[in-house]
């Protein structure tokens, strides 16, 4: 991604209006459903001035673990939530439904195929 890209991501989520309840620690996994193979799970902080940070651990079929962390900006605009992850080259562009104050099901708003759309669900997580 180029640097016009990035700022204008970054203008764009900082013109919006933070949506707190999105704000605070989230843990998910995609149980294999983005790479046939690979188990990814996370845990994802979401700020309220839009930056984020989030911890994967991907588990691959050979039973090999990597851990990643990648840092960006989030935000929601009516019923569509942006994230923006330094090592992706464009936002991903989710729909989302709150099942619950502390779960969201989150699914990607990208072309149609004839495969489920890619969708997970993040769950709040409580801190002692």
């Amino acid at each position: 991604m180029n640097e016009g890209e990035d700022i204008g991501i970054i203008e764009f989520i900082k013109s919006t209006e933070v949506d707190v309840r999105f704000v605070g620690v989230w843990s998910g996994t995609d149980h294999g459903k983005f790479f046939k193979g690979e188990t990814n799970s996370w845990i994802v902080t979401r700020k309220i001035d839009g930056t984020l940070t989030v911890n994967f651990k991907t588990i691959y079929t050979d039973d090999r673990i990597t851990y990643a962390e990648d840092k960006g900006f989030w935000c929601v605009k009516g019923e569509d939530y942006f994230e923006y992850r330094e090592s992706d080259e464009k936002a991903d562009h989710y729909t989302f439904l709150f099942m619950s104050k502390d779960s969201i099901h989150f699914i990607i708003n990208e072309d149609k195929t004839d495969e489920e759309p890619y969708n997970f669900i993040d769950n709040k997580v409580f801190l002692d």
